[in-house]
C-alpha cells in the first residue's frame, strides 16, 4: 500500500491515479526540459533512457515513457496543463515534488550544463509546484553532487544518468 507524506494511506485507484500522474509529469517535462536549449543532446535521451531502466520498465511502459519524452519536446507541448494535473494529484506531497524535480534536474545536467533556457523553465515548474527557490537551490546542489560524485564529467552514472537512489526512492514512494 501507498502512504505518502501525511500518513494517509492511499486505495489502488488513488495509487494508480498519483502514479499515472507521475509517470506522465516525469517524462513529457523532462522532454520539456531537455529540449529547452534548443537541441537535445545523446546525454539527454540516454538519461531519459537511464531513468527507464531504473523504473524497470515493461516494453509497454517504456514505449509510453518514450512517447512522452517526445510529446514533451514538442513545441505546442502544453506544460500548464500537466503542471497543473501533476500537482492536483500530488496534492503537496513534499516527497514525491522533490523526487520529481531531482528526476528533471537530472535531466538537466545529463549534458554537463544547465544551460539558462532550462534553469528558468525549472524555477518556472517549481514555482508552479509550490518548490520555493530556496529547496530548488538545495535540490540542485544534491544533484550537482550526485553528479560530482560519481566521477569523471557531468554524469551521475553513464552517459548522465540521474543517481539510483534518486529513482529507487521514487519508485518506492510510489
Amino acid at each position: 500500500r501507498l502512504a505518502l507524506d501525511a500518513g494517509i494511506d492511499l486505495g489502488p485507484a488513488d495509487r494508480e491515479r498519483i502514479q499515472t500522474a507521475f509517470f506522465t509529469a516525469t517524462f513529457s517535462i523532462m522532454g520539456q526540459v531537455a529540449k529547452a536549449d534548443g537541441r537535445v543532446s545523446e546525454d539527454e535521451i540516454a538519461a531519459a533512457r537511464a531513468v527507464m531502466d531504473h523504473m524497470d520498465l515493461s516494453a509497454e511502459h517504456r514505449r509510453a515513457a518514450i512517447n512522452l519524452f517526445n510529446e514533451g519536446k514538442r513545441p505546442d507541448f502544453p506544460l500548464e496543463d500537466v503542471l497543473t494535473q501533476f500537482a492536483r494529484e500530488c496534492r503537496g506531497r513534499r516527497s514525491l515534488l522533490r523526487m520529481f524535480m531531482e528526476i528533471q534536474l537530472g535531466a538537466a545536467y545529463a549534458d554537463g550544463v544547465v544551460h539558462e533556457r532550462e534553469r528558468q523553465l525549472l524555477l518556472h515548474i517549481c514555482e508552479r509546484l509550490g518548490i520555493s527557490r530556496f529547496e530548488f537551490a538545495q535540490l540542485e546542489a544534491l544533484v550537482r553532487g550526485q553528479f560530482r560524485g560519481a566521477g569523471a564529467g557531468a554524469g551521475a552514472g553513464p552517459r548522465g544518468a540521474p543517481a539510483a537512489d534518486t529513482l529507487r526512492g521514487a519508485y518506492a514512494l510510489l
